[in-house]
């Protein structure tokens, strides 16, 4: 693998004319989005600070509950070690290097299946057959890897020396996961929707709605902030405006009465927090508008709104009264990411009455279409024809992800 310091000063050089040469406010050179070098070394600099939501609580119940993810191309353990809390390892033996666990499933230790070596839930070596002598089994524990559980949801980042600390969005984001009940709530559905494009594509396209109108007929005629978002109309912008200052007075929780938004840096987490009305007088976001599910969390009645999260730089999640969807951005290769979507219900929802096709719906027909879209986005990046263009007002927050990555980069390769 790529590291910083296998980079050769004319690599280094190259990369930083490239940075150089980017317009504010335009997106990326063609090598952002193909280029495997570069690629290589986010996954190396980049990725291995992130703090991604990886799972939900309700995925691992009980002690010795564990499940395998992939994170940015690494196969990880997240395991239930009861008193003990959470914690996660690289899937790795530390013998010669075996996978551990084939699958999700419950045990009272982790045993790799190639030797035998077994390791207790909090990573320790618990036996090792026929141990060489003065071999300490203190320095043959698994591998961790950052994990936090808050709020029901469970994070994960592959080097805890270098992860930046979750605390400051966590005292922003923890009331309001609360109050929409995260911490009793089950996945209702959860779908995958791997994408042939570099990551930053898929990110720069939901970052913006001004794709919305041309590319997302239902999501356009089910969100009333489209007024705002999607189209340059300076009269229906200042009414959408109005009304989401008149709601907020009437309807707002204190928990979720704050409007949040930290961009984060090299060493801060991405995070934010803000609550809006859905508009067009639907109560929540099945594909009727009408309530799907219990109500969720401290909500006692349907007040019409929404919560928005960046929970980091790679989930984000949509919360209504009565469900909630979390998103997760998952990068697999320098043309290939994949996004998970993942609705939560109410524990007690009756899996017998809850209609998956209503309550899926909208974010399931705009996720397919961000699929198709970005696909085509990607094509076009690989034209020799293709250049960089600029960001129009309705695409602020592109262009600022875009600026922030640049900038980090930059520093992280110095």
């Amino acid at each position: 693998m790529l590291t910083k310091q296998e980079w050769t000063a004319d690599r280094r050089a190259g990369f930083a004319a490239l940075l150089g040469r980017q317009r504010p406010g335009w997106s990326l050179e063609q090598p952002f989005y193909l280029d495997p070098t570069i690629y290589a070394l986010e996954r190396e600099l980049w990725f291995p600070r992130q703090w991604i939501v990886m799972a939900h609580v309700s995925e691992l119940p009980r002690r010795g509950d564990r499940i395998v993810r992939d994170l940015f191309g690494e196969e990880i353990i997240i395991v239930n070690a009861g008193t003990d809390g959470f914690h996660a390892f690289y899937n790795v033996c530390t013998h010669r290097g075996s996978r551990i666990c084939r699958d999700e499933t419950r045990t009272p230790n982790l045993v790799c299946p190639y030797h035998a070596w077994g390791f207790r839930l909090t990573g320790e070596l618990l036996s090792g057959r026929d141990l060489p002598e003065g071999a300490d089994k203190a320095e043959l524990g698994l591998h961790r890897i950052g994990v936090r559980e808050a709020g029901g949801l469970i994070f994960c980042g592959l080097d805890e020396e270098s992860l930046p600390d979750l605390a400051p969005a966590l005292d922003t984001l923890l009331p309001a996961l609360r109050h929409h009940g995260f911490h009793n709530a089950r996945i209702a559905e959860r779908r995958s929707y791997p994408t042939s494009a570099n990551w930053k594509l898929v990110l720069e396209n939901f970052f913006e709605c001004y794709h919305c109108r041309p590319s997302h007929p239902e999501y356009f005629r089910m969100n009333g902030h489209v007024a705002a978002t999607a189209v340059s109309d300076e009269v229906a912008a200042a009414e959408w405006e109005g009304g989401v200052s008149a709601w907020r007075e009437q309807a707002v929780a204190p928990a979720l009465d704050r409007v949040v938004r930290h961009a984060g840096d090299i060493d801060e987490v991405k995070y934010s927090l803000y609550r809006q009305p859905i508009g067009l007088g639907r109560d929540t976001q099945s594909h009727d508008g009408k309530p799907i599910a219990p109500l969720m969390g401290d909500f006692t009645h349907y007040d019409g709104g929404e919560t928005a999260m960046h929970l980091g730089r790679l989930s984000f999640a949509g919360c209504y009264n009565d469900h909630a969807v979390i998103f997760q951005f998952m990068p697999r290769g320098v043309e290939e990411t994949n996004v998970v979507a993942t609705w939560l219900v109410d524990a007690d929802a009756d899996p017998g009455t809850l209609d998956i096709g209503s309550l899926t719906f909208m974010w399931d027909v705009t996720t397919k279409q961000d699929k198709r879209i970005i696909e085509d986005n990607a094509a076009g990046v690989r034209s020799r024809a293709y250049r960089p263009g600029p960001y129009t007002a309705l695409e602020s927050q592109s262009a600022s992800f875009v600026a922030s990555y640049l900038e980090i980069m930059g520093r992280l390769v110095g």
